[in-house]
């Protein structure tokens, strides 16, 4: 799948991921997050920087291909819905997991 910086930072951002759960559950878990992550070579690239409580990158930063398996998508799907607290941003990836 295909994900922007963007995206990216909102999977990261997810609070309603399990903190508990099945050994599977959480080796998932741990998986996308690191799969969704960035390496130091892309922050450096996409010149991803932290100002206060907004993180900045480069406009033309490009979609990264990153692979998210069925349990992966239902994981995430499961937190947004669980979420009462997510921004608009959250619309389109929401519609691309459940695609």
């Amino acid at each position: 799948m295909e994900l922007s910086v963007l995206e990216r930072l909102l999977i990261l951002n997810l609070n309603t991921l399990p903190a508990t759960g099945s050994i599977v559950t959480l080796k998932v878990k741990q998986q996308l997050l690191n799969d969704v992550g960035f390496s130091e070579r892309e922050l450096k690239d996409y010149n991803i920087r932290q100002k206060g409580e907004n993180v900045q990158w480069s406009p033309d930063a490009p979609l990264s291909d990153i692979e998210i398996g069925e349990q992966g998508k239902k994981l995430l799907i499961d937190a947004m819905e669980k979420s009462e607290s997510l921004t608009e941003n959250y619309l389109f990836l929401y519609d691309r997991l459940k695609a």
